[in-house]
């Protein structure tokens, strides 16, 4: 990986850092560095971290902070990490003799976006095309980057004026960039914070402790959505995180412990999903979810199944309790005791869903849509371990921002999936002794048998 790189040195001479491939930072973004490099001419080099080396650019006239300049730069050897801190003289008759100065320092994140999903940068840049948002002490906004046979372009995105604002939360100091940017017609970036800011206090006990998915989508609700699992390296610090090992690798999910998190992720412009279980037993489900998907826009029959989906797990003994998805649905949710892991809790739900739908024609259990026929899609899938769901609360990202919102169960016949949005948000949580109703469903199944 760093063969070339030591091939063109003798370290003997040259006060460089020796090759030696360094572990990368923690996923979701990374260190980049800009070298001002007077040779024969003076040009700038650009460093990006992946994989625990630098990839590096020769950028004859530097980046550019103006959207209407093109840059050209040349792909060079990579570099070893330890090169992002050199400043100092290769001395004369050394490959890349003269005086290097570090120009700037900061973060990059990869925003490459490919049918709907951030694309791996190692995945990008054999493409020969990529995204990576910079975060750095002189350097700051969104560039994309685009092989052109031997070279390469950069060019700056254009963007909104970045203003910004600053709010404190709870003792934590959080920046809004570009406040007024509208996220839908007549709704700004801010009026989103200010919703979070206020909704925060209800909607924590819903949300903490959980690893949490971010759907984001910067540019508003007609612009690109794509979910971010990893927390970014320029999270603050006191956003904690939690790292889960799966069969697919391990991922380092953002954990809510308090109001300012929740406002932090609305300033970054995220829809919040949760697992259904915490983050100390990530596998130990404390709820029971059912996603009452619908194949049509009928909400009188979607009320009423969800009527007989409530009085069906009273009668087993639970506590069911309704949101709002701010979608097409409902979600009915119960509090459980911690003891069985998700495959044993999403079992038990599936043949509760199963027995309601093969008395109720109008329900069914069909995970393939073409096989629903018109019927209401009884999904228990977000107790998977995999799984996440809307959190309660959440502002999603359609028209009007509409909000997953719980509401009382006397309140159904005049409450549908899109009756709350962030100007119109509860005042008290309908779900305040959610946790405090949990029963053991171990203990119903023996009441079964």
């Amino acid at each position: 990986m760093l063969e070339e790189y030591t091939r063109k040195r003798d370290f003997r001479s040259t006060a460089e850092p020796r090759s030696q491939p360094e572990p990368g930072n923690a996923p979701g973004g990374s260190l980049y560095v800009i070298q001002k490099h007077n040779a024969h001419r003076i040009h700038f080099d650009l460093r990006l971290e992946l994989n625990g080396v630098l990839k590096s650019w020769a950028v004859p006239k530097g980046l550019s902070d103006d959207p209407s300049d093109r840059r050209i730069a040349i792909m060079t050897e990579d570099h070893p990490m330890a090169y992002a801190t050199f400043s100092g003289e290769i001395p004369e008759g050394e490959y890349g003799a003269g005086t290097v100065e570090i120009w700037d320092t900061g973060k990059f994140v990869n925003i490459t976006i490919e049918n709907g999903k951030v694309q791996p940068l190692p995945e990008a840049l054999e493409r020969g095309h990529f995204v990576i948002y910079l975060k750095g002490d002189k350097l700051n906004g969104t560039y994309a980057f685009t092989r052109l046979g031997r070279e390469w372009l950069i060019v700056k995105k254009r963007e909104e004026h970045r203003l910004r604002s600053e709010i404190d939360v709870k003792g934590h100091r959080i920046t809004i960039t570009n406040p007024h940017k509208e996220l839908d017609a007549g709704i700004s970036k801010a009026e989103l914070v200010e919703y979070y800011s206020e909704i925060a206090p209800l909607m924590l006990p819903h949300v903490r402790d959980r690893p949490v998915s971010m759907l984001r989508f910067p540019e508003g609700v007609r612009g690109e959505k794509f979910f971010q699992k990893n927390i970014p390296d320029y999270f603050p610090d006191w956003l904690e995180s939690k790292c889960i090992e799966r069969k697919g690798g391990v991922t380092c999910y953002p954990i809510i412990r308090d109001e300012a998190g929740i406002v932090y992720l609305g300033a970054q412009v995220v829809v919040p999903h949760i697992i259904a279980a915490r983050a100390d037993k990530p596998d130990t489900p404390d709820e029971m979810i059912f996603d009452l998907d619908p194949s049509l826009p009928d909400v009188p029959s979607l009320r009423s199944a969800a009527r007989r989906l409530k009085d069906f797990l009273e009668s087993l003994g639970f506590t069911p309790y309704i949101m709002t998805t701010g979608g097409r649905g409902y979600h009915i949710a119960v509090p459980i005791t911690r003891e069985l892991d998700s495959d044993g809790v999403r079992g038990f739900a599936l043949k509760i869903a199963e027995t309601l739908a093969r008395y109720d024609s109008s329900l069914t259990t069909e995970f393939i849509k073409e096989r629903r026929k018109g019927r209401i899609f009884i999904d228990v899938n977000r107790i998977s371990t995999m799984q996440t769901s809307v959190a309660p609360y959440a502002a999603r990202s359609e028209r009007g921002l509409p909000i997953a919102s719980p509401f009382a169960w006397d309140e159904l016949p005049n409450i549908s999936p899109t009756s709350y949005t962030i100007r119109n948000h509860p005042k008290e949580d309908a779900w305040s002794d959610f946790f405090a109703r949990a029963v053991s469903v171990r203990d119903i199944v023996k009441k079964l048998t």
